[in-house]
């Protein structure tokens, strides 16, 4: 659902520039300038608003795929016995996931790191994981 909005509200902003533009290129028109150069002011603001569409729309994808590797490691998690992953989070940020919690041992920890990196999409792991005594 976060995603979601995220979504929204990235396509709402690029939205009002793209409507911010045709107002002061509406003003062009009503006060006599040519045609040519209304145009191709037109045309720049096309562009530009093409560009913040793509950029958002990247920006948005990196969140997305972020969520959906997230989402994959905790379930990787908990296919395996022996791990208790209620005590572990993971949050990822363009491919690098970020391990914190406890466990009992350093062989969970090292299991955990070893099923993480095994994941699609995994670009690295930075591993926090403490030993609870």
């Amino acid at each position: 659902m976060k995603n979601i909005k995220f979504t929204h509200s990235l396509l709402a902003v690029v939205l009002g520039s793209v409507l911010s533009s045709s107002g002061a290129l509406a003003a062009d028109i009503s006060s006599g300038k040519t045609l040519e150069s209304t145009g191709q002011k037109i045309d720049k603001s096309l562009d530009v608003a093409g560009e913040k569409i793509d950029s958002s729309l990247k920006k948005a994808d990196v969140y997305l795929d972020d969520s959906a590797i997230t989402a994959k490691v905790k379930a990787a998690l908990l296919e395996h016995k022996g791990i208790n992953s209620k005590n572990i989070s993971v949050k990822t940020e363009k491919g690098i996931v970020h391990l914190s919690g406890f466990v009992k041992n350093k062989h969970q920890a090292a299991k955990i790191a070893k099923i993480v990196h095994g994941v699609k999409g995994v670009k690295s792991v930075k591993n926090t994981i403490e030993i609870k005594q």
